[in-house]
């Protein structure tokens, strides 16, 4: 059979470029291990050499898509007996407390810890690695442990690479380049890149921009408001480039996140057990509304299982903060890894993945439309939470 026709995939992401939700994005697509989409659009616009045309191998920050790496990590780890999922926390960071005393592994991974730290969370301030697992151990819970949900973007997947450490020595970010990047051979793919590495890769280092994107706050006498998250302020700078942080600091080229999922669809070496892989993806949350996003979606183990733009029902992969998505496809064999270096605002950016996933599994046609949920409409499914937890740090002063 002739390959899908992917060009509107492309056309997207160029009208994307045109309405300034992105000056530059990557798209990897494979079916079945076999790549049929590995594209550049754009510019990567930097201080050095503004306005070259974005490549392929160029290096772009994953945000929340670079999840599932420790989450691969966690469950290697299980796979070997050297944790359970039940486990509690405190077995493994020392100054484990506050009320967060029953949180376990699997509510990090399922985002029930207690403690997502909208507010106070070092995200965005330059500490070591061990100062910021310091800062999670010590915050007091927001809930009891397990039982209400809300999403914990960077401070329970500090703690799950503080676990990784203490169970087998390496830094996260070392177990993660060891066990993960080198057998994939994912080149130029980076958990944090040291300072003296950043020189070398030059403007591959692809700038983050802001393009609208805006994150609740609570006034002091309660008031909800949206305020710009400039993320370009500090997530270009050096010491942030250099920063280890498995919630949201992985960069490396599209096809690097592509090929993740590929091995874990069984394309590739393998980096699980297929059981493992039906583990993790299973749903291990349902029926719980995250107080944080607003949304009452399910969760397997560390990855979503349900996203926008008429995916089958077994896919699962993960989100990256208004700017890319990876998954992948049990059904079809499909991966998917959508990069782009503007992070807009909350409907731009959630309409600029809905549309390009929905383009893609248009494009496969009749092999898998029988399997596909319906497309959603924005307007009605995904609403921002008026309860939505405080936000300071994550949005410095304008």
């Amino acid at each position: 059979m002739p390959p899908p026709d992917l060009t509107p995939v492309v056309a997207l992401l160029e009208q994307g470029r045109a309405a300034d939700w992105h000056d530059g994005a990557q798209c990897y697509v494979s079916l079945r291990g076999e790549p049929l989409l590995d594209v550049a659009v754009g510019e990567s616009v930097g201080e050095s050499t503004p306005g070259r045309a974005l490549r392929t191998d160029d290096l772009m920050l994953w945000y929340s898509s670079g999840k599932p790496f420790t989450t691969v990590a966690v469950v290697q780890l299980w796979e070997q007996g050297r944790l359970g999922l039940d486990d509690q926390v405190g077995e493994y960071v020392d100054g484990w407390g506050a009320g967060k005393e029953a949180a376990t592994i699997r509510h990090l991974l399922t985002h029930t810890g207690g403690f997502p730290m909208f507010g106070a969370d070092p995200f965005d301030r330059d500490v070591t690695y061990a100062e910021a697992v310091a800062t999670v151990a010590a915050s007091p819970a927001d809930w009891v442990p397990g039982t209400l949900a809300g999403y914990h973007a960077s401070s329970a997947w500090r703690i799950l690479g503080a676990i990784v450490e203490r169970i087998d020595g390496r830094p996260i970010a070392e177990y993660v380049h060891d066990e993960i990047v080198t057998p994939l051979a994912l080149d130029d793919t980076y958990l944090g890149i040291p300072l003296d590495e950043q020189a070398g890769l030059g403007d591959r280092i692809v700038r983050v921009a802001w393009k609208g994107h805006t994150l609740p706050k609570v006034d002091a006498d309660g008031a909800l408001s949206m305020v710009p998250y400039r993320i370009d302020r500090v997530h270009n700078e050096p010491w942030h480039i250099a920063k280890v942080e498995p919630g949201g600091g992985m960069r490396g080229p599209a096809r690097s996140l592509g090929r993740f999922y590929e091995s874990l669809l069984g394309y590739g070496p393998p980096m699980l057990d297929p059981k493992s892989v039906e583990m993790m993806t299973a749903v291990h949350r349902y029926g719980l509304k995250d107080g944080v996003l607003g949304l009452r979606t399910p969760w397997g183990l560390g990855v979503q299982v349900e996203f926008t733009g008429g995916t089958t029902r077994r896919a699962f992969g993960h989100g990256g903060m208004a700017s890319s998505r990876g998954l992948a496809d049990r059904e079809c064999g499909l991966v998917i890894a959508v990069v782009a270096n503007g992070l807009a605002g909350f409907v731009d950016a959630e309409r600029r993945a809905l549309e390009v996933t929905d383009a893609i599994y248009t494009a496969l046609g009749d092999e898998v439309a029988p399997y596909r949920k319906p497309v959603e409409d924005l307007g009605a499914g995904f609403r921002l939470s008026t309860r939505a937890h405080p936000v300071r740090s994550l949005a410095p002063d304008a």
